[in-house]
């Protein structure tokens, strides 16, 4: 192989390790941001939830990973992502918000995920058993 060959393949690899360099460095920075994203995310539920709904959420992450994502969906919606920012500027100028969000909020998002009906039974006059919400709608 001659001296220019050589050359030009070394020219080639030189592409090829650099393009692997700045696809590596895109998918790093790509990586931060997600991380960077979700730990905003994390900011604004520890913000808007009273703290023991935020004890049980994370509770619910680790070992109910299907349950969290579905209550995560219901919870921060493409809106609350695209307006991650402003969220933050108005957490942070007011200290925080009026009303947050309780742990039953949470368990009744559980329940709805795992699709869990009301249980509650009422006994009527004549012995017939029904639920609290057939009673109450009569």
């Amino acid at each position: 192989m001659s001296e220019k060959e050589e050359h030009e393949l070394d020219k080639i690899r030189m592409k090829k390790l650099k393009a692997l360099m700045d696809a590596q460095k895109r998918n790093q920075a790509s990586q931060e941001k997600v991380t960077s994203i979700w730990e905003k995310v994390d900011y604004i539920l520890r913000a808007v939830m009273m703290p023991d709904a935020y004890t049980y959420l994370n509770y619910l992450k680790t070992n109910e990973p299907q349950i969290y994502q579905q209550i995560i969906n219901e919870l921060i919606t493409p809106d609350v992502i695209q307006n991650l920012e402003y969220l933050l500027a108005a957490i942070a100028q007011s200290g925080g918000v009026p009303r947050r969000i309780p742990k039953d909020v949470i368990v009744f998002l559980e329940r709805k995920a795992k699709g869990i009906k009301s249980k509650i039974q009422v006994k009527q006059g004549d012995g017939d058993m029904m639920d609290l919400g057939s009673y109450l709608s009569k």
